[in-house]
């Protein structure tokens, strides 16, 4: 299986690369027009061509393509790939705001997915499989990744939110992938929404909270942003009790590995992930995040 690798604004597809190797993929180029310091990087890493445009890479006719460009290119990489006829995933994010996301709902069909690692996490899948077919009757999801190294040099994009979207976005994008995962596409009804920039240097927040309701389902989300180790988590409460699922802080165990998994399972022609979930959760982040920000704080 032959990869190429549009953009490479984050750390996530230097693991992919790692990840897809590991399953015999090769790695046949990389292009970034924002990162050229990153994109040198990962081609010394991995010992692949670079690219300055592209059209250059995607005429090597990959398999698949990874994409990770900065969030405003994202809609603009969707295009070509699809307009050349080559699948391709998306690394978070591609819509910072409403008016993003328009633009990624807008694109043709095509063999595209985006997803969080998060989703594909072994023990999250699990966990959704032994709630199925009880009655959910509130939930709780935790998205802690501490922000400080998006506040210095060329990383600030991911906490501007005309970028990445800030932390309510490319934090909390992690947080609403986990609430799909046991509420397929499910619409959230924002309720209330606060966010706390504290002494931090932040263009966005610290941390939110969100408070709403999917269905019948009422839910609570913290997306926090504040110093400290990565941890993900989801507690359920069903007729028969409460039971919590906090990830393990290892790459497999975060989704990694499954996740390059479902980028070769594209490749073959599936599609691993399904428009529509994909919309329910931008839609839910893009609201939650309006909510917090509109209340000030």
């Amino acid at each position: 299986m032959r990869i190429a690798f549009a953009g490479v604004a984050h750390s996530h597809p230097f693991a992919d690369a790692a990840n897809l190797a590991q399953r015999g993929a090769r790695a046949v180029g990389v292009w970034d027009a924002d990162d050229p310091a990153r994109r040198e990087e990962f081609a010394a890493r991995f010992g692949v061509a670079r690219f300055p445009a592209l059209g250059g890479l995607l005429a090597e006719r990959p398999d698949v393509v990874v994409a990770t460009p900065r969030t405003p290119r994202a809609v603009e990489v969707a295009h070509t790939c699809a307009e050349a006829g080559i699948p391709v995933f998306f690394n978070k994010t591609v819509a910072a705001d409403a008016a993003g996301l328009a633009r990624w709902e807008a694109l043709p069909e095509a063999p595209r997915f985006t997803s969080s690692v998060l989703r594909f996490a072994p023990e999250l899948q699990r966990f959704a499989a032994a709630l199925e077919g009880g009655a959910l009757r509130a939930l709780q999801v935790h998205a802690q990744h501490d922000i400080a190294g998006f506040l210095v040099g060329d990383r600030t994009w991911q906490d501007d939110p005309a970028g990445a979207g800030g932390t309510l976005m490319n934090v909390g994008v992690h947080a609403w992938e986990m609430l799909d995962a046991l509420l397929p596409a499910g619409r959230a009804e924002v309720l209330s929404a606060s966010r706390v920039r504290g002494a931090s240097p932040t263009a966005s927040e610290l941390l939110g909270v969100v408070h709403a309701r999917v269905g019948p389902v009422p839910v609570t989300l913290t997306i926090s942003g504040v110093g400290g180790p990565d941890r993900y988590a989801v507690r359920a409460w069903t007729d028969e009790g409460s039971r919590e699922l906090v990830l393990p802080d290892d790459p497999d165990g975060l989704g990694y590995g499954a996740t390059a998994d479902a980028v070769l399972a594209l490749a073959r022609g599936e599609l691993p992930v399904d428009p529509a979930r994909t919309s329910a959760v931008y839609r839910n982040a893009v609201a939650a995040a309006e909510a917090a920000r509109g209340a000030g704080g």
